[in-house]
């Protein structure tokens, strides 16, 4: 029995480490596919080449930077956290929500379809599930009122990539959102910024 328990633990301990480890790449890959389409998108949309991607990928951009909320609808309909989960159990319309701003990212079936890799982030808040690169349950009960500073800066890289995408409109908000007022605050700072520089602000540079 002895025996059999010195060779358990040092297996289940390898195996935690493999899966820890896999966990890090896959959250690594995660950002470094976002940030490439952030920057893409951002020379896209404003016809300037100054977000450096190197600059992104080493996150010493101001997570917003680009992001202008200032075109977007202001009359969006409100949804609860019932209503926000049927969207992600219908194929025909996919929605997520991110600090509380609901976005369709139905075209991205391949990414957020039932047999995808991220089939489980449709119809829920996963603010803390993408600041943090946990996929659990349990993690998508989270909120972002649980993120450290460095993880919500992370979800607010997230949230640009959202922003900026094409394909994926934001559609609507989330009732009883605790991150709300946090999230005016940092719409009205974009906002100012955007008007202000016509840009977004502009991107520091390493070289």
């Amino acid at each position: 029995m002895v025996a059999w328990i010195s060779i358990a633990i040092p297996v289940i301990a390898l195996g935690v480490a493999i899966q820890s480890s896999k966990d890090r790449i896959n959250k690594f890959l995660m950002g470094f596919f976002r940030d490439v389409a952030r920057v893409k998108a951002y020379r896209r949309r404003t016809k300037d080449n100054s977000m450096a991607l190197i600059t992104v990928l080493m996150k010493q951009e101001d997570p917003l930077l680009g992001v202008n909320f200032d075109e977007e609808p202001g009359d969006v309909p409100t949804y609860t956290k019932d209503e926000l989960w049927e969207y992600g159990q219908d194929e025909d319309k996919l929605l997520l929500s991110v600090f509380g701003r609901i976005y369709d990212v139905t075209a991205g079936q391949r990414f957020y379809g039932p047999r995808a890799r991220y089939h489980m982030f449709p119809g829920h808040e996963v603010t803390y599930a993408l600041g943090t690169g946990c996929k659990t349950d349990e993690c998508l009960e989270k909120t972002a009122q649980d993120l450290n500073e460095k993880e919500v800066d992370e979800a607010k890289r997230w949230l640009s990539f959202f922003q900026l995408h094409d394909k994926y409109a934001y559609v609507g908000k989330l009732e009883d959102n605790a991150m709300e007022a946090m999230m005016e605050a940092w719409i009205e700072e974009a906002v100012a910024r955007h008007r202000e520089t016509g840009e977004g602000g502009e991107m520091p540079k390493l070289f």
